[in-house]
């Protein structure tokens, strides 16, 4: 019968005993109700569980480390900021370069495998909003992507290691990734520590000739009588080539020679590194088996390496770039196999060589435009011996660069391919059973309560204020 609310204490929460019992008997005036939303609670956490995206974690972290005794043993005049020979200086702005990115998903074939790496929520979203906004194009999918790989990816770089970690939703993919951008990463600082010596090298060379020029000029204006001496100081080679007619393709070819020396060391570095991974997989084919999981990330690491650079891609671009520019100019559009200049060694002078020639003091002091062209040639001699000696320390450097770089970065844990998701996870489904006991106890006592009816004898006493004196089960 229908009760008259007197309280609103109607589970008897305020007496544990009376809202315990209450809640058991529910369930067994219920049994089939409990057990039914029980298995829908369990078959939807597996449900979810099946459909949710994975998501597979790995990292690489590679040690970074400065090595000042090599630079200081091999150029001790040396005079750079220790600032900026900090290993992990902009690590992470390095990773996530767009160029970096666009090359990882070019070697990792993340746009061929797009629907097949996609989650079962995801394609479903995409069958439901094909019809509306059609199928993404190629562009689409490549920002995207990008985007996605801004989220997914971290990079952490504190004063002597670089970790970078990835969370992805395809394992293999994700350790693919991984090893890849620890490659970009190991050649974008190549290309800066060692490359960029090489290009001041080239601009040294550049300025180097451009006083050699001065000097000839000079030397060129002087009287050549059989009283004027030789200047021992002052010995400068013959140029390789005749000098081009535009003096603007000069910077030019310095620059395509600058270009083509940070190619060739990058692909030497490349080549070096593949070397070295051949050797070590050799080497682990003879200790593990072919499955073992040494042998599949070395292989991985192979695959990296022998795929396309973005570093030298863009190198590349530049050069095909300034050699235009040469051509337009009427130039050859390739740099000299020879220093750009025909710049010598700070040592002696080779045959060839032509000689400067000062005239005598006396004929100098008399002579007011000779004086100006042997003061004039006295101080192109002293900043070309000063350039000169500026390049040899700069191509002790760049070798003492190259040598060092190898013990400036190593690989501390290299990238694996994840066995097992990090989410969802085993406690997902644990959850999942959580709640669906939940709802299975919570459902009879609301059946009980969503009715309005007094179910139990407490209820008759409490609510109506009767006392009960027997009770009589349904026939």
């Amino acid at each position: 019968m229908s009760a008259r609310r007197d309280d609103d204490d109607i589970l008897g929460f305020r007496d544990g005993r009376l809202a315990a019992g209450f809640v058991g008997r529910a369930q067994r005036r219920h049994a089939g109700l409990a057990v039914a939303v029980f298995v829908v609670g369990v078959a939807a956490a597996v449900a979810a569980f099946m459909m949710l995206p994975r998501t597979y974690h790995t990292e690489v972290r590679l040690l970074a480390q400065r090595n000042l005794v090599m630079p200081a043993l091999g150029n001790p005049r040396r005079t750079v900021p220790a600032d900026s020979d900090a290993p992990t200086r902009l690590a992470a702005e390095t990773v996530m370069k767009r160029s970096n990115l666009i090359s990882v998903i070019g070697a990792t074939r993340l746009m061929e495998e797009w629907d097949r790496t996609r989650a079962p929520l995801l394609k479903l979203k995409d069958r439901i909003l094909r019809p509306v906004a059609g199928a993404p194009s190629e562009e689409d999918k490549l920002e995207a992507l990008i985007g996605t790989l801004r989220k997914k990816v971290y990079v952490l770089a504190d004063e002597g290691t670089v970790t970078i970690g990835i969370d992805w939703p395809d394992a293999a993919t994700a350790g693919r990734i991984a090893e890849q951008m620890q490659q970009n990463f190991l050649e974008e600082r190549h290309a800066s520590e060692v490359s960029s010596i090489a290009d001041a090298i080239s601009i040294l060379e550049g300025h180097a000739a451009a006083v050699r020029a001065t000097i000839e000029s000079a030397s060129a204006e002087l009287p050549r009588s059989a009283a004027a001496r030789p200047s021992p100081v002052a010995r400068v080679r013959r140029p390789v080539e005749a000098a081009p007619s535009d003096p603007a393709i000069v910077p030019l070819q310095v620059l395509l020679e600058a270009k083509q020396r940070a190619i060739a060391d990058l692909e030497e570095f490349r080549q070096r590194r593949l070397t070295e991974l051949h050797t070590l997989l050799a080497e682990q084919q003879k200790t593990y088996g072919p499955s073992h999981p040494a042998i599949a990330d070395t292989k991985r690491s192979i695959e990296a390496v022998s795929g396309a650079s973005p570093q030298i891609a863009a190198l590349k671009q530049e050069e095909a770039e300034l050699q235009r520019q040469i051509r337009r100019r009427g130039g050859e559009g390739r740099a000299a196999a020879a220093p750009a200049a025909g710049v010598a060694p700070p040592a002696a002078a080779p045959s060839g060589a032509t000689t400067a020639y000062v005239p005598p003091r006396e004929s100098a002091a008399s002579n007011p435009p000779v004086s100006y062209a042997a003061s004039r040639l006295k101080s192109a001699i002293a900043e070309y011996e000063d350039l000169l000696g500026r390049l040899e320390g700069a191509r002790i450097e760049l070798d003492t660069a190259r040598a060092a770089f190898k013990y400036r970065y190593g690989v501390i844990s290299p990238a694996q391919v994840p066995k097992k998701p990090v989410r969802p996870g085993p406690m997902f489904l644990v959850i999942g059973l959580g709640l669906a006991l939940f709802c299975a106890v919570a459902a009879p006592v609301l059946a009980d309560v969503g009715r309005g009816r007094i179910v139990e004898s407490w209820q008759v006493e409490r609510f109506m204020g009767l006392d009960v004196l027997g009770e009589a089960g349904r026939s």
